[in-house]
């Protein structure tokens, strides 16, 4: 059923609806049984597991791919194609038997050594996998039989399970990977449940059910269909005129009117992402804990979290966000706002009125108003006698730009949203020295000294303890500018069931309906 617009102004209405292809008057294309539409806040990039980096293509390759482990909506990790396990008494070998009968969708089979050559893919270097780092405590992995890979550790590994749930570890066909090369990335052959039937890089992607797929999580829908909507009052546009069912990531400003329509759920949940400015430690000025601590402390989180997001979201305590092993986390006090205090720590640091320059990048349409947050950042900073730009990036050239090695990146800070299932994974990635995705230079020795300790270990007081000790060093030393978790809200048409959304901003479509 076709809703009335109530809200939206014309301009915001034409340009979504050329998103959606329509050349003439809003039409609704009306909600059809079995085809999902969702309205997408961000563009994905890449659909090749071993590159993505965005909740929106993780729901995709979710359904493309499947992986030994996976992530349900608790976020806990439960085996996929895996059918047993065990390690070697020294825990330096994992070995896994895989079910049988798995197909890739080009008819291949999912076998020993096809998971096997997916891992390889995965740590060589000339792949140039953004989570090499990552994973570089898996040696080897080889296959022992037909339906038994032994994966080889560098070292002992209590994360390992969490590890091979991580959607950068799902299970891609390599001899299609190479022949397709980076078009791979918009035509991904897995094994999972759904293949891609459409991909119009920017605009929309689609799939379909595998006709070759045996698993349990068997295809529900007819059709899942992907429109690219990056400014928010299109995308709310596309859900009010029927043209999607469920659209991602509601602005504050639109959450009472879609609440007012009577066939619509707006849903406020649980988000894992921690919100921060990553600085760049390398950078003179940066390099000072107390410049640090002052440009912490010139931010009024509870004003801008009222004033710009609407209440969407809560004041870090810690730079984990909640569900990243919440056993795990130890927590503090939140950053309170004193300009004054931010003062006289740059006056300590020999930076007196106007003589530090902080120039900020961040990305547009990626967060929850974050094109407005970068300008009240600098306008912060700037109220505290620091000279401030700040430059907001269109999504995929700013992923491009954090990518770089720090030497090649000159802005003292970029704000990042990361949102990962475990403690080892969040934290090893982000502060140990030497990973490419430790993008701030972050080198504490003890703190590399610890987190291989708790890598090493499966005893969760001791993770718990040392864990503890790497967020207090991590939350003293500052490397970040910490924000905020912001809070997911996701509306859907009430013809939608079935529908789950993690943490991590995945979405769960495997049991979702239309009716």
């Amino acid at each position: 059923m076709r809703r009335k617009p109530l809200f939206l102004l014309i301009p915001a209405l034409a340009s979504a609806l050329a998103l959606s292809g329509c050349a003439g008057p809003a039409q609704s294309t009306s909600t059809k049984a079995g085809i999902l539409r969702i309205g997408a806040a961000a563009e994905v990039q890449t659909l090749d597991p071993h590159f993505t980096q965005l909740p929106s293509a993780n729901s995709i390759t979710h359904l493309v791919f499947e992986g030994l482990f996976t992530l349900n909506a608790e976020n806990k990790v439960v085996p996929e194609l895996a059918d047993s396990h065990e390690y070697s008494p020294d825990g330096l070998t994992l070995t896994v038997k895989i079910k049988s009968g798995h197909k890739f969708s080009n008819g291949d089979p999912v076998d020993a050594a096809a998971v096997a050559a997916s891992f390889s893919r995965l740590l060589d270097p000339a792949t140039k996998s953004p989570y090499l780092g990552l994973f570089s405590t898996i040696k080897e992995v080889t296959a022992v039989n037909e339906n038994t890979v032994a994966i080889k550790l560098a070292s002992a590994n209590g994360h390992m399970l969490s590890l091979l749930a991580n959607n950068n570890a799902l299970i891609v066909n390599v001899k299609a990977a190479k022949e397709l090369g980076a078009e791979f990335g918009r035509k991904p052959v897995g094994s999972g449940p759904y293949v891609v039937s459409d991909y119009v890089g920017g605009e929309r992607y689609s799939v379909k059910p595998s006709p070759v797929y045996v698993g349990d999580r068997k295809a529900s829908l007819t059709s899942i269909e992907w429109v690219v909507a990056p400014e928010d009052a299109s995308r709310m546009a596309l859900l009010e005129t029927g043209d999607v069912d469920i659209v991602e990531r509601v602005p504050p400003e639109s959450v009472s009117t879609l609440k007012s329509l009577a066939d619509t759920t707006v849903e406020q949940l649980p988000s894992m992402f921690s919100i921060n400015i990553e600085l760049n430690l390398a950078q003179q000025g940066i390099d000072n804990p107390k410049v640090r601590q002052a440009l912490n402390l010139a931010v009024d989180r509870n004003s801008m979290i009222s004033g710009i997001l609407g209440g969407l979201a809560e004041p870090s305590i810690t730079m984990p966000g909640p569900g990243t092993q919440d056993e795990l986390r130890k927590t503090f006090e939140p950053i309170g706002y004193d300009p004054e205090r931010a003062k006289e720590l740059l006056k300590e640091a020999g930076y007196g009125e106007g003589e530090l320059t902080v120039d900020l990048r961040c990305p547009r349409g990626r967060y929850i108003k974050d094109e407005q947050v970068c300008q009240a950042l600098k306008s912060s900073f700037e109220k505290v006698g620091v000279k401030a730009t700040a430059q907001v990036m269109d999504l995929g050239a700013f992923l491009q730009h954090i990518a770089l090695p720090l030497d090649q990146r000159n802005e003292s800070g970029a704000m990042v949203g990361r949102a990962t299932q475990g403690m080892d994974y969040t934290l090893y990635r982000l502060f140990h020295s030497g990973i490419s995705t430790n993008i701030t230079g972050y080198n504490n020795p003890e703190v590399d000294k610890l987190l291989e300790q708790g890598r090493a270990t499966s005893d969760t007081a001791k993770q718990k303890e040392i864990y503890g000790q790497v967020q207090e060093m991590v939350w003293n030393d500052q490397p970040d500018i910490f924000l905020w978790y912001q809070k997911q809200t996701v509306a859907r048409s009430n013809a939608v069931g079935g529908f789950q959304i993690r943490g991590d901003e995945t979405m769960l479509l495997d049991v979702a309906s239309v009716k």
